[in-house]
């Protein structure tokens, strides 16, 4: 593991917290604890500085928290100004929602991977609205502040230029990109002497959340022509193959997350084996859902809250345990452990053989398993 230094101590999340990261070979890492500008128990985003002949950037955090990274770097020594290279990891609100100010500030170069460039048109909110406004709650949702901070996060990004588009294994300047999909299509995790800045793709505490295989067809239009060919960026499947790669890096390597590296007063030092660890949480997931089917046929709806009953489950957290849920049962539905079937002749499938009235059924198997073993 890495040799850490605690600069500055923030709040017990982490908030404000300055930490430097030094490798046995004595490269040298420093992170900002960015804040949201929202009520939040994630805690904050790690921005990760590299000083050197450019200062790079990786995550500079969500929109409205600019004023904090500002901060941060001038306690490090540098001014807002100085910032030669922003990396996104990928492109949700909480990581790349800072760069428009940096980059009109700064003149920094934005590098992240080529998907994340077609998708900073790409109005990614109203291509699923179709299908999400025909599950109950939908409304409440909708119109929810998590959804109007989304809508104004794109909106802001329209304005962004991708200067450097990232493909798997580019490497440059000390650093190697790997394409990781599957909580998000333009995921990166970078690779820098023994540190692995993993964004949302591996976590400690806690897990990132799957994508769904059906955006593939949402989105195709709008990707690259190279990933138009067949969806391997969406999906449960996805990311579990992609942290089974993780796991497979040689050497030494500390895992540097952007989220809950301190976390209630103290750090929370991960390897590679974090990976393995989040590929059987979702291993397990899908046990204990055959559990809950096992009693009968049950629409998707109806497992979210009978899985999550402990849980609050309104607005967006409803959604974000929809869309769990609908990630492992696409993955148990390739497999042949689960079928779906309409309750009634007035529906219709979505493009994953899925549906709000769409009447799940556990075929008595766990392929699932194998499946993923084979990954």
């Amino acid at each position: 593991m890495l040799e850490t230094e605690i600069i500055k101590r923030g709040d017990d999340s982490g908030n404000g917290a300055l930490i430097k990261y030094t490798s046995s070979t004595g490269a040298v890492v420093k992170s900002i604890g960015i804040p949201q500008s929202w009520q939040t128990t994630l805690g904050p985003t790690w921005c990760y500085v590299l000083e050197g002949d450019d200062l790079t950037l990786i995550d500079p955090g969500c929109h409205g928290s600019v004023d904090y990274l500002e901060q941060g770097l001038e306690e490090l020594g540098y001014s807002l100004t100085a910032v030669d290279r922003i990396v996104v990891s990928h492109g949700h609100m909480d990581h790349s929602g800072s760069c428009l100010p940096v980059v009109q500030k700064s003149g920094a170069k934005l590098w992240a991977h080529e998907v994340y460039g077609s998708m900073l048109q790409a109005d990614r909110w109203e291509m699923q609205s179709a299908w999400r406004r025909e599950v109950q709650g939908f409304d409440a949702f909708e119109k929810s502040e998590t959804v109007t901070r989304v809508k104004e996060h794109h909106e802001r990004n329209r304005l962004l230029t991708l200067d450097q588009p990232v493909t798997d294994e580019l490497q440059s300047g000390g650093l190697t990109f790997y394409y990781t999909p599957g909580h998000s299509p333009d995921e990166l995790c970078v690779l820098f002497d023994q540190m692995l800045f993993s964004g949302d793709h591996i976590l400690p505490l806690i897990t990132p959340h799957p994508s769904v295989v059906m955006s593939y067809e949402n989105y195709k239009s709008t990707l690259p022509e190279a990933y138009r060919g067949g969806n391997e960026i969406y999906g449960l499947k996805v990311l579990l193959t992609s942290l089974k790669r993780m796991a497979a890096l040689d050497g030494d390597i500390t895992v540097l997350p952007a989220h809950r590296a301190f976390h209630r007063g103290k750090l929370n030092p991960i390897g590679l084996e974090r990976a393995t660890e989040i590929l059987e949480h979702h291993r397990n997931r899908c046990h204990e859902l055959t559990d809950i089917m096992k009693t009968g046929p049950i629409d998707l709806a109806s497992l979210t809250t009978k899985y999550f009953s402990g849980r609050e489950l309104e607005e967006q957290n409803f959604f974000l345990a929809f869309n769990e849920i609908m990630s492992h049962i696409e993955l148990m539905q390739e497999a042949g452990d689960v079928s779906a079937t309409l309750d009634s002749d007035n529906g219709i499938l979505w493009s994953n053989g899925l549906a709000p009235n769409a009447l799940l059924r556990w075929e008595g198997t766990t392929l699932f398993s194998d499946l993923i073993d084979r990954l």
